[in-house]
């Protein structure tokens, strides 16, 4: 299908990243965006609301069959959610349909990249690193190796509002991780990432703790950094929460139970704080200052949807300010845009996101 003509699918457009995405892209898109997923009633309500000749599609993605139908008359795919998304990005890349991925995991980077050759040579693009983390971090980063390209270390932060909507998908990733990876970066002993404590704009000194998100991954590999990301949330209550329960095995002890969907379901309703987000970089080398940047927002998954649709645009138009005719093969979001130029775009559709001026280092 031609970039043209083809339908542009957001596997769960009805969840809140999925949402956001779609109604941004049938902005630019009417008549093509198709909300995919596997309840149909949630599908049509996000299709109805989202409008702009919006149409909906029930599909399972880990059914082989229903991929190729979903696909078939497909120029772009969305996935939004983290539900077979290697054997989504497999049969879009067999029939030279783009994808961008919002995955944070860092359990798919191999087999997604993986698919580079292929994809050169069926003409599709896929995109990996969209959204807040990674994404967001990954431009922040890009910026400090940019200023500081003798830096060894990259440090990334990520600052979570408790009293935004995260979607339920999103706090099951959460909660998933916590319970079955291992903190941070690879190493053990002294060389394993521990928590810290570093200062985040309008918000002052908190402590983080290192959080398995796949930007870290993405950096070490192709920066040669010892890269690490860190979290917490605005509650500094539920942040010792969550890791204490990390620490002491007690999302593991969950899982085993089968107590998983009681605990997000209590996340979810958890909405103690503000809805504001923060992410942090910092590059230094093994002497001299570090180099310090800043991303502030409000509405992590409303960001991490507009970022997803603004790559999408980007991929099937050529964006604003970047070149039509974007190379085939497997991209992060760093080889599509930079930060500065993303902010802009975010900010004229009314999404809340700011460089801060000044950050104490």
């Amino acid at each position: 299908m031609t970039s043209q003509a083809g339908k542009v699918v957001v596997v769960g457009g009805y969840g809140a990243v999925g949402h956001a995405t779609a109604s941004m892209l049938a902005g630019w898109f009417p008549g093509r965006v198709v909300v995919a997923g596997r309840d149909p009633a949630r599908a049509a309500r996000a299709a109805e609301a989202i409008g702009g000749g919006t149409t909906w599609r029930q599909v399972d993605v880990t059914s082989a069959a229903d991929r190729a139908r979903l696909l078939a008359d497909a120029a772009l795919v969305v996935m939004a959610v983290e539900r077979a998304n290697v054997a989504v990005a497999q049969e879009a890349v067999r029939r030279g349909v783009h994808c961008v991925d919002v995955t944070a995991s860092p359990q798919l980077l191999r087999p997604l990249t993986d698919l580079d050759r292929h994809a050169v040579r069926t003409g599709s693009t896929v995109v990996l690193s969209v959204g807040v983390a990674p994404g967001l971090t990954n431009l922040l980063a890009d910026e400090c190796l940019r200023e500081l390209p003798a830096a060894d270390t990259v440090e990334l932060t990520l600052m979570l509002g408790t009293g935004d909507p995260h979607g339920r998908d999103s706090v099951r990733w959460i909660v998933e991780q916590a319970a079955t990876a291992s903190a941070g970066t690879a190493g053990a002993g002294a060389d394993r990432p521990r928590r810290a404590r570093v200062e985040l704009p309008g918000v002052g000194r908190r402590t983080v703790f290192p959080f398995p998100f796949s930007d870290q991954h993405v950096l070490a590999a192709r920066h040669g950094v010892r890269a690490t990301t860190r979290m917490c949330l605005d509650s500094r209550v539920l942040t010792w929460t969550l890791f204490v329960g990390r620490s002491s095995g007690l999302f593991r002890l969950a899982r085993r139970l089968r107590l998983n969907d009681l605990l997000v379901s209590a996340l979810v309703g958890a909405r103690v704080g503000a809805d504001r987000f923060v992410v942090r970089a910092s590059a230094s080398a093994s002497r001299g200052p570090a180099v310090t940047r800043a991303v502030v927002g409000r509405g992590t998954s409303q960001v991490t949807g507009a970022v997803a649709a603004v790559v999408a645009r980007q991929v099937l138009t050529g964006g604003t300010g970047v070149p039509a005719g974007l190379p085939a093969g497997v991209l992060h979001i760093d080889q599509l845009t930079g930060l500065p130029e993303l902010v802009a775009e975010l900010r004229r559709y009314g999404v809340t996101v700011e460089l801060p001026s000044a950050i104490r280092r």
